[in-house]
């Protein structure tokens, strides 16, 4: 009789283990919906989850790290195709010696035999052209003068002095560098100041203009100061205001010119304004309401909230003489007339005076117990040695920020120049901005380069190089980049016919050359030379390994 077998282990065990599961053996159809899973199953899973987040960030930390040090493996991989190129002379080629020069200096070339061979210590390679990174470069001799500092010292020096208001001091200085023929100056005249909460001043005059220059001459760059609160804190050059009543200083003027601003500042203008080349003028110092700015050809006339441009304001300076000091009908004494750099002063008993410029403007008096503002100075760009000449209010001129070649001025303390005053402060000081471009063309140069002398352990017959190279332009191989060997010494020596090596090293331009010559045709000898001859196409040369048998 049949005894049928019991699966004792099904009476005894009921756990399931995954060996007893097959795969996609468990479907949803499968599974009760009140199935569930003791707590004491999953306590552990948050953590679980948690570290997996932690590692999930720390992965991509790393990854960022990674995408930093990629941008640096690229740079190594032509380097790497060079070495693995040179290796396979020693397996494929069965060559026994050689030399590998990477270029770290010119220790391995002779400077005597080779010619044009410029050398680029700072990337480590030799270019056939005239300029080290074989195009085309633009180097800027730029510099911004504020009141007291410059942020060019190479080229330019600062006076050094921040003068109170009213007085002059030393010009800055700038010296035109070597092939420079040109410069071009930005200047901002001076903004006035105000002491009344009820009152705006004008801004500065700015002004912008090429000069003709011829190189080590010096430019004088002067710098105007924002007029004051009180009505004798004029900028050096503008008209000082009326004591009674006064709203506050008027504002001086910038230039470049070939004279130092204490010639200016004599009594005797006139004779000093050709040596100025380019002016930007001076804001006027408000009343009760608007001031006048220093802007073009002309500078605004004087305004109150009462009267605008009338008699009582001083005139705006234009370019062949100072503005019209103003009268008063109710017996207040005139102001003064504006001259040359020079802005008219108020009536002593009420007005403000007139902002400084290449001619400055009148000064204000008074009338109905209301001061007149003085008048802007005028702007100048009408010298022989100026041209492209451009003139405006400061608010109207370029931002300091958006010219991609000037530099910030913030550390200079500049933020606004020869902005106005729009209530009981100072105007704001003016500044210079000079800019010198020299172009410096690439041109290709034909470029021989020569290893120095290698001693061989016996007298080879093959020889084999390889060149790590860089397109700039497009050349020819064996055409624009012929390599030779020699065995003797340089006596001799034989064409190697050059091939791309097949690493591929990416968008760089880099590549791999190699080429083999048979050399037993020399003279006998053992002192090895590699030499490369580059014409018609710039490429640069980061290095050249010789091996031979």
């Amino acid at each position: 009789m049949a005894i049928n077998k019991i699966n004792t282990r099904s009476i005894q065990d009921t756990t399931v283990s995954s060996a007893d599961i097959a795969d996609s053996a468990i479907t949803n159809a499968k599974v009760s919906p009140s199935a569930a899973i003791a707590q004491s199953k999953i306590s552990g899973l948050g953590t679980s989850i948690s570290n997996l987040c932690s590692s999930i960030s720390t992965s991509n930390t790393n990854i960022t790290a990674l995408d930093g040090k990629i941008g640096t493996a690229a740079n190594n991989i032509g380097l790497l195709g060079f070495k693995m190129a040179v290796n396979d002379g020693l397996t494929v080629f069965n060559l026994i010696d050689g030399v590998v020069d990477e270029f770290h200096d010119e220790s391995g070339t002779d400077e005597g035999e080779g010619s044009n061979d410029l050398y680029n210590a700072t990337d480590d390679y030799y270019v056939n052209s005239n300029q080290p990174a074989g195009v085309s470069v633009c180097t800027p001799y730029n510099a911004g003068f504020a009141m007291s500092s410059t942020t060019e010292p190479d080229t330019s020096e600062a006076d050094g002095a921040n003068p109170a208001y009213g007085e002059v001091t030393a010009s800055n200085t700038y010296t035109v560098p070597t092939s420079i023929t040109s410069v071009v100056a930005h200047v901002w005249g001076g903004g006035g100041g105000t002491s009344s909460p009820n009152s705006r001043s004008g801004y500065g005059g700015y002004a912008r203009g090429t000069i003709a220059v011829t190189a080590g001459q010096t430019l004088k760059a002067g710098i105007a100061e924002g007029g004051g609160t009180t009505p004798q804190d004029e900028g050096a050059g503008g008209g000082e205001g009326g004591t009674s009543e006064g709203r506050g200083g008027s504002g001086g003027m910038s230039y470049v010119g070939q004279v130092d601003i204490n010639a200016l500042s004599q009594p005797q203008y006139g004779p000093n304004q050709p040596s100025v080349f380019v002016v930007g003028g001076g804001g006027a110092t408000a009343t009760c309401g608007g001031g006048s700015d220093g802007a073009g050809p002309t500078g605004y006339s004087g305004s109150n909230a009462q009267t605008n441009n009338g008699p009582t304001a001083g005139g705006g300076g234009d370019q062949e003489q100072g503005g019209q000091g103003g009268t008063s009908p109710d017996g207040f004494a005139a102001g003064q007339t504006g001259a040359a750099f020079k802005g008219g002063r108020a009536s002593p008993q009420r007005g403000t005076g007139g902002g400084a410029g290449y001619f400055g403007g009148g000064g204000g008096t008074g009338q109905n117990h209301t001061n007149q503002s003085g008048g802007g100075g005028s702007s100048y760009v009408g010298h022989p040695q100026v041209t492209q000449g451009a003139m405006t209010d400061a608010r109207s001129s370029p931002s300091m920020y958006d010219e991609p070649l000037w530099p910030s001025v913030s550390p200079l303390g500049v933020a606004g120049p020869g902005a106005h005053s729009p209530s009981a402060t100072a105007g704001g000081d003016g500044y210079v901005f000079l800019i010198a471009n020299l172009s410096q063309p690439a041109s290709v140069t034909a470029t021989t380069i020569v290893s120095n002398a290698f001693a061989a352990g016996s007298v080879p017959t093959t020889s084999r190089i390889v060149v790590f190279e860089e397109n700039v332009a497009t050349p020819t191989l064996n055409t624009d980049i012929i390599a030779s060997i020699s065995r003797d010494g340089g006596s001799n020596f034989t064409n190697a016919t050059l091939a791309d090596s097949g690493y591929v090293t990416g968008s760089s331009g880099q590549r791999i050359l190699t080429g083999q010559a048979t050399i037993s045709g020399q003279p006998s000898g053992q002192s090895m030379r590699w030499k490369l001859a580059l014409a018609n196409n710039t490429v640069k040369i980061h290095g050249v390994a010789l091996q031979w048998s």
